[in-house]
């Protein structure tokens, strides 16, 4: 799953093992240590791995449930009527052509 929000971009994948736990990566560290200030994710905080080898250089192991319950905080946390402006105003201009260029790419998958 990609999920891209206010507070950073996330791939989440099932690795299999540490059994019963989620990966959560990022490009960013700073993603990371955003996520980890909601509650459900904290007791992670001082797990964030760092991989120059790996495509995604951040990620976090967190159980399952945990993972569960942050998603459902961050649904919580919109309090915006347009998401780039959100991220412009909380991530800076500079994450929001990023994230524009993404809702661009993804636009052609829209047919007119």
């Amino acid at each position: 799953m990609w999920i891209v929000t206010v507070r950073g971009f996330y791939s989440v994948v099932d690795k299999g093992e540490p059994e019963g736990m989620m990966c959560v990566r990022s490009r960013v560290r700073e993603d990371l240590e955003n996520l980890c200030q909601l509650g459900s994710m904290d007791a992670y905080s001082d797990s964030i791995q760092e991989s120059g080898i790996s495509d995604y250089r951040f990620r976090v192991f967190v159980d399952r449930e945990d993972w569960v319950q942050a998603a459902a905080e961050l649904a919580r946390e919109i309090d915006y009527d347009n998401f780039k402006n959100a991220v412009a105003d909380r991530q800076g201009p500079a994450r929001a052509s990023i994230y524009s260029k993404v809702w661009s790419a993804l636009g052609r998958l829209q047919r007119t």
